[in-house]
């Protein structure tokens, strides 16, 4: 325990030096603030090259809502809640979606409408978002920013995110009520979703209609005009 005391303090003794931070996300921030004061801080969401405007118009049709999960299985990700959540939903009789998980195995569960689609590459994108009409990022751990939510939000996905999840700064700019905290709010935001699909309608007209900032030559603007 002492080696990790000795360690903090010499972590701290080093942001101490740093004249001013670039925080990636509120969530960052206030992780940061647990354990330093910095003299000048700004928040800057992130993005990167690959990332450009390719929002498109969506169609939800409401009889059949696709769910996309894109990730790691592992627990502190978020997935086995997510399911377990649509599990209770399809035992209660909320039938109207399904689930695409990407990024881990392939084939289909044997109880829920739920397909793992495996790995995809860069070639694939337009395609894996043209066949979802909500992302969900259920992070539990905190997530400092989630790039796939920007990325999503770049083809005019409407994303779900829990709280812990820096990237709920831009998804709270289009819906609030697409950030949700704990089970219980994961539980309630994807009823309210499923019962009335119109709100995805709303958020993807939203992102077609706010400005679309998150290009690289924006950020670095926005990077030398308040950090330089």
């Amino acid at each position: 325990m002492n080696d990790y005391k000795l360690l903090a303090k010499y972590y701290q003794e080093c942001f101490s030096l740093i004249d001013t931070f670039h925080f990636n996300s509120e969530v960052t921030q206030s992780e940061f603030h647990k354990w330093i004061t910095p003299h000048k801080e700004v928040v800057i969401p992130i993005t990167h090259s690959g990332i450009s405007d390719n929002r498109r118009m969506k169609n939800i049709d409401g009889r059949l809502i696709r769910i996309a999960f894109i990730g790691p299985k592992t627990a502190f990700k978020g997935l086995p809640t997510l399911i377990q959540t649509l599990r209770i939903l399809h035992k209660d009789g909320v039938v109207n979606w399904c689930l695409h998980v990407w990024g881990n195995d392939t084939g289909n569960d044997d109880t829920l409408p739920i397909v793992y689609r495996g790995k995809y590459n860069n070639e694939m994108l337009t395609n894996v978002y043209a066949e979802m009409d909500l992302l969900v990022v259920p992070s539990i751990w905190k997530e400092t920013f989630s790039l796939v939510t920007l990325e999503a939000l770049s083809y005019g996905i409407p994303v779900l995110v829990s709280d812990n999840v820096g990237a709920k700064l831009l998804v709270c700019s289009y819906d609030k009520r697409f950030v949700y905290h704990g089970s219980d709010g994961l539980m309630q935001a994807l009823l309210l979703i499923l019962s009335n699909p119109s709100v995805l309608q709303f958020f993807n007209q939203r992102i077609l209609t706010l400005p679309w900032y998150h290009s690289i030559e924006n950020h670095a603007k926005e990077i030398i005009e308040k950090l330089y």
